[in-house]
């Protein structure tokens, strides 16, 4: 072996020995084995009449100690000679000790409470993202739907958006269709209007109360008979019949109703 394959394997060597003598179970893992065939490959390439040193590194449960070899690696313990490939067996081998009770039942313990501990932040996590898709699957109530974020698709009112202030046309939120006419809510200097436009018209009409006034009465606009489609008219509306449509602090989106 040339002397740079040698203090390669040394060198690995040592890594090895800081894996199954530093750091806990180590000397259970698959590092224990490769460290015995690396010190018996560098064992191997060791003059015949060498000797290996006195003691080896063994893992125990209370941690690394060195134990003594077994014998010179000229000689067996009966004096009598053995062969290379035996006196580094019997040097290098690693042997793994089993813990005691008291230190396995410390590392269950750890493993016991670690898992609690995943399995609680994964319960919150649960229930965090069950809350986030019940408040993505429920419709906003009243005034809260001002706390969604627009749909850019929805947010404009055909006719009226050049004519709002900015924090007025940043409100706008779409409420949605009955009997035909398109509903969008903003906010526009302290008050809380709803514009409603007939869907294929191009005029609109909106209507604003206080904010105090909407969460006793809400927002209420009448349809007359006249004004709605034939086609989107609901059944029993007649002649002198209105539809209100409005929208009050506990709607979840546009509601109508017949008035007589």
């Amino acid at each position: 072996m040339t002397s740079p394959e040698r203090s390669e394997l040394e060198s690995r060597a040592a890594a090895l020995r800081r894996i199954v003598y530093g750091t806990p179970d180590g000397y259970l893992g698959d590092a224990a084995s490769e460290l015995a065939a690396v010190e018996a490959q560098l064992g191997r390439d060791l003059p015949a009449t060498g000797a290996l040193p006195a003691t080896v590194a063994r893992p125990s449960a209370g941690g690394s100690k060195a134990v003594e070899a077994a014998a010179p690696i000229e000689q067996s313990v009966l004096g009598e000679p053995v062969e290379p490939d035996e006196r580094v067996e019997r040097v290098a081998r690693v042997e793994r000790v089993e813990p005691d009770a008291e230190t396995s039942g410390a590392r269950r313990g750890t493993r016991r409470g670690v898992l609690i501990l995943v399995a609680v932040a994964a319960a919150i996590g649960l229930i965090a993202a069950l809350g986030w898709l019940r408040e993505l699957s429920e419709p906003p109530v009243g005034l809260a739907i001002f706390d969604r974020a627009p749909d850019p698709s929805q947010a404009l009112i055909p006719g009226i958006d050049d004519l709002l202030t900015p924090e007025a046309l940043a409100s706008v939120r779409y409420l949605g269709t009955e009997v035909g006419y398109r509903a969008w809510v903003f906010r526009d200097r302290g008050d809380v209007c709803m514009t409603l436009q007939r869907e294929n018209w191009a005029g609109s009409g909106t209507t604003c109360v206080a904010e105090s006034d909407f969460a006793r009465s809400g927002i209420r606009q009448v349809v007359r008979y006249e004004q709605l489609s034939d086609r989107l008219r609901p059944a029993g509306v007649g002649l002198g019949d209105g539809v209100e449509l409005a929208w009050t602090a506990d709607s979840t989106g546009l509601e109508w109703s017949v008035r007589r």
